[in-house]
């Protein structure tokens, strides 16, 4: 017996093209909002990174360079948490001409510094931290 031309789809045949139709619009759903996602994340990501960065370029540009364990808010939902640590100090090597300028020892100090921004990301804390070194010469007085 050969089937009819004009008999159309069976139920069968329907109900398969609905089901890989719906499945296909749920991965491109699924696909779309995971996208969105990533992309608030990055744009969060940068936002951190530059609030970390201001807070590095403050440091021995009105901001003291000291030992010192800190942190506050920046708003918008981040904080911040500074650490500036010495890692090494050296006494300076002075010439003859240099100490007849100057009388006081002098120690070159090398600090650590660690800005870390935090931000709630739905129920996760993410954060990002950026660390540099900082030099700074102190004379036996502390200045």
């Amino acid at each position: 017996m050969r089937p009819d031309p004009e008999s159309g789809f069976t139920l069968l045949e329907v109900i398969v093209a609905f089901a890989i139709s719906a499945l296909a619009v749920a991965l491109l759903y699924q696909g779309t909002t995971g996208g969105l996602g990533a992309t608030e994340t990055a744009s969060k990501t940068t936002e951190a990174v530059l609030l970390a960065r201001s807070h590095l370029a403050a440091i021995g540009h009105g901001a003291v360079i000291a030992p010192q364990d800190s942190n506050g808010a920046d708003g918008a939902g981040y904080n911040w948490h500074l650490r500036i640590r010495p890692i090494a100090t050296r006494e300076m090597n002075l010439s003859d001409s240099d100490r007849a300028n100057d009388t006081k020892p002098t120690n070159a100090v090398l600090y650590e510094v660690v800005v870390t921004e935090s931000w709630q990301d739905g129920p996760r804390t993410r954060m990002i931290a950026l660390s540099t070194h900082r030099f700074e010469l102190k004379t036996a007085d502390g200045g």
